[in-house]
């Protein structure tokens, strides 16, 4: 597969039809059917459902675009490193993060470096812990912000000083609004809104599931979410309350909303992750000995 096909396939994807996608390429109609027509031959299977007025990927077609953008932009990564001088730090660096207000501490460090290197650009991806390890796996992302993943070992990491506090946003106007904190009894009588990365059919993971103990077995989760503004919205609306890390969900004012610490207080720790062995730009590689400073 070219590459260049791959480009114009993902573009074909996103504008929907063959005369926009052909006209943000400058390329003719003709010459982009034939593009893509020829990539089909090449992989065995028909990549797009044609409509009278428009295409939409088939189940293969959507397998391909995910691992084109995969390698789209790996080429364009790699390339961007080579086109600078080698007296001059520049490219890109490319860092995905959960939520967390720790990612401050990186931010504080990305505008320092950005203050003496200002040809190095900075991409930032947020996801769930899942999706970082398979772009940190893919060369997609040079490193990753995770909190409390298990499986840290198998990689470069360096562990952030501060760590994140969890607690519950909630209504108002909820009664559990009145107390200092909250308990795991507390909660084990109403909906909850879990963070999809720390709940299974089985009960609550990692360090909620050491908090809630004997009380993970009985809850009652309305709710997952993979990012917390949706998710602050079911709390509004009065769907449950949400378990998640303090600082994270604005809460007060006209909001409708609070936040009240667990306790026992339950943390989660913050690493650094990059993969071993690897060779990095020069730029990745600088910034990477800042962090570890």
């Amino acid at each position: 597969m070219e590459i260049r096909a791959l480009r114009y396939y993902l573009a074909v994807c996103e504008y929907g039809t063959m005369s926009r996608a052909a006209e943000a390429l400058h390329v003719t109609q003709p010459a982009l059917s034939r593009q893509i027509a020829a990539l089909e031959r090449e992989l065995g299977c028909d990549l797009l459902e044609r409509h009278s007025r428009s295409v939409t990927p088939t189940e293969q077609g959507l397998y391909l675009r995910r691992r084109a953008q995969e390698i789209v932009g790996l080429a364009d990564q790699t390339a961007a490193d080579f086109t600078h001088d080698e007296g001059i730090v520049a490219g890109d660096i490319h860092i995905g993060a959960g939520e967390s207000v720790a990612m401050r501490q990186v931010a504080q460090h990305i505008a320092d470096f950005r203050a003496r290197y200002p040809h190095v650009r900075f991409h930032l991806h947020s996801a769930i812990a899942t999706d970082l390890i398979e772009r940190l796996e893919h060369g997609l992302d040079d490193l990753v912000v995770l909190m409390s993943h298990p499986d840290n070992d198998r990689y470069g990491h360096l562990r952030l000083q501060p760590t994140d506090a969890w607690g519950v946003v909630m209504r108002k106007d909820d009664p559990l609004a009145a107390q200092e904190v909250i308990g795991p009894a507390d909660l084990a009588d109403a909906p909850l809104v879990m963070p999809e990365r720390s709940w299974s059919d089985d009960g609550p993971l990692g360090p909620l599931g050491a908090w809630f103990g004997e009380h993970g077995r009985t809850l009652d989760v309305a709710a997952t979410y993979n990012l917390s503004f949706n998710a602050a919205l079911l709390v509004q609306e009065g769907a449950g309350r949400m378990l998640t890390l303090e600082g994270l969900t604005a809460t007060g004012g006209n909001t409708g909303l609070t936040f009240r610490l667990l306790y026992p207080p339950a943390v989660s720790i913050i690493d650094v992750v990059w993969k071993r062995n690897t060779p990095r730009s020069r730029a990745v590689q600088l910034f990477l000995e800042e962090l570890q400073a």
